[in-house]
């Protein structure tokens, strides 16, 4: 909706900060003062005459995407209604009024998202107020992390994924492995395995290695490959085998014409399912299991215990993530890319589940390029794999791990 409105030339993002909720060893302190978001209200109902010209008269409806908490929800409507009352406008009940302001209280990467949709007649206006997040004081429960990146392998022609230890480089490509040895500290070619093909891939390709010893599997679109690196071989038939998608368990079928995954899980949680989702991270902290899904509609769904039912939503994240096993906070964090899109530099960020909440506990890790995929790797999921296009045509294969240290 949001680039709908930019490629129209309808928003105007007025960017305001909110006085931040303050959470201090996980208590919650008092909300923003009243007189800050009326102040912030009045100066988003100001753009919306500015840019609508609204009548005396509209209805005025509120929706929530965002993990804005409740309480806060309500304070913030109740600050527009009176910046609306203020400026002479007189709500009405949906229906014949001259105008119709739909409110919707979103987020992305960096904060709140306030947007007003205006419909009077047939035109509609959009305007946007960035709102930065609360800020969260978590040092006693969650320190700040660094994450480190270590450049693999980079390459003109793509990669999917890849698999390295000390003594082995293998590198998924659209139509082949290619596998190298280490010598004398350089990797160097050493065969490589063909991946034969009934159907053409889909645009936005996509793929999985999982090397066991000298056991080779390869889940492509439709496709699957199975061989070994002694003696080396490669066979690939067509098939709709499930994915593994991370080291926690999550196993999922991939759609064999898109580039996510259907939400049927198989493996362990065989004959659940959740949403279509593109990414996934699942670990085990003491008798609690957590997921965590990117779904294809830009929301991210936590899971706790089983797969019943989300146990909260979030919003403002990027579709590819997975889980590190550190030796850092609480064990586990998920290494989330940032929502930008296929050709803009992105960034990932670690963040914890501490009881429903998400929350950041390292700054961003800047990169070249767009994310292409992330992956659980390592011994134990103790880094993550990843693959980037840079500006320059380049993908790089990269290693992210966690450190403890700020």
């Amino acid at each position: 909706m949001l680039k709908t409105a930019l490629q129209q030339g309808l928003v105007f993002v007025l960017c305001l900060i909110l006085p931040p909720l303050i959470t201090v060893q996980g208590q919650a302190a008092t909300a923003p003062a009243q007189a800050s978001l009326n102040s912030l209200a009045a100066d988003f109902v100001h753009e919306m005459i500015a840019r609508a010209g609204l009548p005396h008269a509209a209805s005025v409806s509120f929706q929530n995407i965002s993990v804005l908490p409740p309480d806060l929800q309500e304070s913030v409507q109740n600050a527009i209604f009176t910046a609306l009352r203020n400026a002479g406008i007189q709500m009405e009940n949906a229906g014949p009024s001259p105008a119709r302001i739909e409110i919707t209280f979103s987020e992305d990467w960096q904060g709140y998202v306030w947007i007003a949709s205006i419909q009077q007649g047939g035109n509609r206006k959009v305007v946007m107020q960035k709102v930065a997040r609360p800020e969260h004081v978590t040092a006693t429960r969650a320190p700040m992390l660094t994450i480190r990146k270590s450049t693999v392998w980079l390459q003109a022609s793509p990669i999917l994924d890849f698999f390295q230890d000390g003594h082995t480089l293998a590198l998924l490509e659209p139509d082949q492995v290619s596998v190298y040895t280490s010598d004398s500290g350089q990797w160097r070619l050493r065969y490589v395995l063909g991946i034969t093909h009934a159907q053409p891939w889909p645009r936005d390709l996509r793929g999985r290695l999982v090397m066991n010893g000298s056991q080779v599997s390869v889940f492509l679109p439709g496709t699957r490959c199975s061989g070994s690196t002694s003696p080396p071989t490669l066979d690939c038939h067509a098939g709709d085998d499930p994915w593994p998608v991370d080291q926690g368990g999550v196993v999922g079928f991939y759609s064999p014409r898109r580039n996510f995954f259907t939400g049927l899980l198989a493996g362990p949680s065989a004959g659940a399912s959740v949403v279509p989702f593109f990414s996934a991270a699942a670990w085990q902290t003491g008798d609690t299991h957590q997921w965590l899904f990117s779904g294809t509609d830009g929301r991210t769904r936590l899971y706790q215990y089983d797969l019943s039912a989300p146990a909260a939503v979030f919003n403002g994240w990027g579709s590819n993530m997975a889980a590190v096993h550190s030796s850092c906070g609480s064990g586990w964090q998920a290494l989330v890319s940032a929502p930008t899109d296929s050709v803009r530099p992105d960034s990932v960020q670690a963040v914890e589940v501490l009881g429903r909440e998400a929350l950041p506990v390292s700054a961003p890790i800047d990169l070249a390029g767009p994310v292409q995929a992330l992956w659980a790797a390592g011994k134990n999921g103790d880094a993550v794999n990843g693959v980037l296009k840079s500006p320059t045509g380049q993908y790089e294969a990269f290693t992210l791990t966690v450190n403890c240290s700020r």
